[in-house]
């Protein structure tokens, strides 16, 4: 098989997974992706007078997250159902909104790495 290696990873979630109910989420690995794929589109229009508005920004955030999800078992964290709903695929930037801050967090922080460690 051709490509580059280790182009998905695997994240496990054991703290926020209930007994034999595993929370996971598989991602493109963000060093194999291009640099386009892992920058928010109209990026500048979330900053205001030399601030990020943090309302515009999440939103496009969230769409770069869920273009990196190929795979996932998580659920709905703004549910207050006790069973709370599945999330469907594919990932959309409404159903990464609702994933816990632990999750979205993890992968933000890993698409920040790459872009951080980009010699470009």
């Amino acid at each position: 098989m051709a490509g580059y290696a280790n182009r998905t990873i695997m994240l496990p979630f054991p703290d926020l997974s209930e007994p034999g109910d595993d929370v996971f989420v598989v991602i493109k690995n963000p060093k194999t992706v291009p640099l386009g794929e892992l920058t928010p589109k109209n990026a500048g229009a979330a900053v205001v007078d030399g601030q990020v508005d943090m309302e515009q920004a999440m939103p496009a955030m969230y769409a770069v997250v869920a273009g990196l999800v190929k795979a996932w078992h998580v659920y709905d964290a703004t549910s207050p159902d006790d069973d709370q709903p599945a999330l469907p695929l594919p990932a959309t930037a409404e159903s990464v909104a609702k994933l816990p801050h632990e999750i979205t967090n993890k992968i933000v922080e890993m698409i920040t790495g790459t872009i951080q460690s980009d010699p470009s």
